[in-house]
């Protein structure tokens, strides 16, 4: 009992609130008006009783004034007994003076007139005051029944007999027993009409508040077409409520079914979109002789990440070659950032075709995306160009440090930014960082995807776990340390914010 209790308690329904409420206040109206009313009649009847009570005396006295008692059992004592019987005096003792009980009523059992009674004998019996009354009477308000006391002319002259009689006043008996059947009718009724209006209540109102709700639930779970349906033949407040969440409920759905159509093409035209920009990435297999292996995890249909591989030749001594590695990676994601990187590619062509000098084409790009873009977007980004001997040279802006490392030492080394990321500063000189490699040196290079992306407490990847995992794993192949990078990744992070691109290759 005290777990419904506290059910009920705790319940935030407005049915039950209010439920209980009513209850408790009908309950407290019923019984109020009960024991209003009760109270109101019980006092009637008291003092209906008193008033019968005395007239009902002065009629008994009046009628039995003139009547003889007689000591004997004779006929006059027959007629005396049944004018007593006439005003329904069942029970009755008469006895004298001195306490005799000369005759009684068969249910009467004493034997002897008890002192206080006598006392009361004697008092009616004193014709010296003109204040004493002539009879004594006794009131029970409980059953309403009374008790009196009446001198009576005895048969030898001057004699003074004394009638002692108890008896119930039946019409009070009959309308207090009424009354309590009245009240309980009324209580019983009150009870009644009170669960036939929570009822009322419950269909007018709630059935439709819940009709409501669980239309809301549906469409909140998905089921656009979901209405709140009853006759809405009222026209009061809950059927305009009604008829205002279906409308809403139709628009909704209308909006809903236009987006999703809209996202459909965006979609499709999102897939067109990575098909062109992976069109743009270069085929590894032309590269071979690097090793190249990549790593290209778009956060969504497009990327703001980007790399392309290049091949130069000495105009003035054809036998020189160079290869030139570029990576990118625009701010954010997405559509905006994949256009970026895209007139990123597209300008380096134009470029490359006056100077391979990688401070110089990065120099190009700054001013190029800083001039179309006017600072609403910006990228950073590295060019490397290497020549046949190994020899490398790098300029880097603003992105991570690429790792070059030599498997066979441990060796490390850091090509680290030269200056703002392009489209942050016009004409910035951005210096050149060189480097001699050898055969089965390694460059990694990434996007900040990667080292950015949280795990517990938001606590990022890092390029320190970075560095660790190549240490630890400096003679995989590329493509097995790219993988282990990966997984290592995976399980660190909570979530990916950004594009994660990388690219692994050695110097052949």
């Amino acid at each position: 009992m005290s777990n419904v209790i506290q059910k009920i308690q705790a319940s935030r329904s407005l049915r039950v609130q209010i439920g209980i409420l009513y209850s408790i206040l009908a309950l407290i109206n019923i019984l109020f008006f009960s024991v209003m009313i009760f109270e109101n009649q019980t006092e009637l009847l008291v003092k209906n009783f008193n008033y019968q009570s005395v007239n009902f005396v002065i009629q008994v006295m009046d009628d039995l004034k003139d009547k003889e008692i007689p000591r004997e059992k004779n006929d006059k004592l027959d007629k005396f007994i049944s004018s007593l019987r006439f005003h329904d005096i069942q029970n009755y003792s008469i006895f004298d003076k001195n306490g005799l009980i000369l005759h009684k009523s068969d249910d009467v059992t004493i034997t002897e007139i008890d002192k206080e009674t006598l006392k009361k004998a004697e008092e009616i019996s004193d014709t010296s005051s003109i204040f004493t009354s002539k009879y004594k009477l006794e009131l029970n308000k409980e059953d309403f029944t009374i008790n009196f006391l009446i001198p009576m002319k005895g048969e030898v002259p001057g004699e003074i007999l004394f009638l002692n009689t108890h008896l119930s006043i039946r019409n009070i008996q009959d309308r207090l027993t009424k009354l309590y059947y009245q009240i309980g009718i009324a209580f019983i009724w009150g009870v009644f009409t009170h669960i036939l209006f929570g009822i009322y209540i419950n269909r007018v109102i709630f059935s439709r508040v819940e009709i409501l709700k669980k239309a809301t639930d549906e469409m909140g779970s998905g089921n656009l077409k979901a209405r709140a349906s009853w006759k809405f033949d009222r026209e009061d407040e809950l059927d305009v409520l009604g008829t205002a969440f279906n409308g809403m409920a139709a628009k909704i759905e209308e909006t809903i079914e236009t987006i999703s159509t809209l996202n459909e093409e965006i979609s499709k035209e999102l897939k067109i979109g990575k098909e062109v920009q992976e069109m743009f990435l270069p085929l590894n297999k032309k590269f071979k002789d690097f090793k190249v292996a990549t790593f290209y995890r778009p956060m969504r249909e497009v990327s703001g990440d980007i790399y392309h591989f290049y091949k130069f030749r000495n105009a003035r001594i054809p036998s020189r070659k160079y290869t030139g590695f570029f990576f990118a990676d625009a701010s954010g994601h997405g559509v905006s950032a994949a256009l970026v990187t895209t007139v990123t590619l597209l300008s380096i062509e134009n470029i490359i075709a006056k100077s391979i000098r990688p401070n110089y084409i990065i120099q190009q790009l700054a001013n190029v995306i800083g001039n179309r873009f006017q600072s609403s977007f910006f990228a950073t980004g590295v060019f490397f160009l290497v020549n046949e001997k190994g020899k490398m040279i790098c300029s880097n802006a603003g992105h991570n440090a690429p790792i070059c490392f030599r498997p066979s030492t441990g060796e490390m080394f850091f090509f680290k930014s030269c200056g703002p990321p392009l489209g942050m500063a016009d004409d910035f000189d951005y210096k050149l960082l060189k480097a001699n490699t050898r055969t089965g040196d390694k460059l990694f290079i990434y996007s900040d995807g990667l080292t950015e992306s949280p795990g517990l407490n938001d606590e990022q990847f890092s390029e320190e776990r970075v560095i660790d995992l190549i240490k630890n794993n400096m003679h995989a192949s590329n493509k097995e340390l790219l993988k282990i990078i990966w997984e290592e990744l995976d399980k660190f992070a909570l979530d990916y914010r950004d594009d994660v691109s990388m690219v692994l290759l050695e110097i052949p």
